[in-house]
């Protein structure tokens, strides 16, 4: 096997990250290869496995909408720079993991915050929220 390889350890829940990444069988940080690995205890995985576990991590926790008050989208604002700024709708500057950072709207008056890739057009987010604003309509 050549290439990077990504450890994963079993007995944890995948949070966006993994727990060491291998080059041709070997720890970039020094020391470990990949026979320090036991497969009852870890799984090796592909960059193309590895990518698939990544996106399909993303996709769980990404765009799961709730309201937020105006302080917290007042405090959020005012932690970190902003990042893609417009129309009351902006990303924390921090990731949160991988390149997934809280997103914050200010939306007629109301105030809604969830995760989304930084990449993620805004138009896309905007509909997104449009969708959870109805479903909660429809439920009240």
């Amino acid at each position: 096997m050549t290439g990077f390889q990504y450890v994963i350890k079993k007995d944890q829940e995948y949070k966006g990250y993994p727990w060491n990444i291998l080059k041709n069988g070997a720890d970039l940080w020094g020391g470990k290869t990949l026979k320090d690995y036991p497969e009852s205890e870890f799984e090796i995985l592909s960059e193309a496995e590895y990518n698939k576990k990544r996106d399909d991590f993303s996709d769980h926790i990404c765009g799961k909408w709730k309201e937020v008050s105006a302080e917290r989208h007042n405090e959020m604002l005012n932690i970190l720079p902003p990042l893609k700024w417009k129309r009351g709708g902006f990303f924390i500057s921090e990731a949160y993991v991988l390149d997934i950072a809280p997103f914050h709207q200010e939306y007629h008056g109301r105030y809604f915050e969830a995760l989304f890739r930084i990449c993620t057009p805004r138009d896309e987010i905007l509909r997104s929220l449009d969708s959870f604003i109805k479903t909660q309509e429809a439920v009240a």
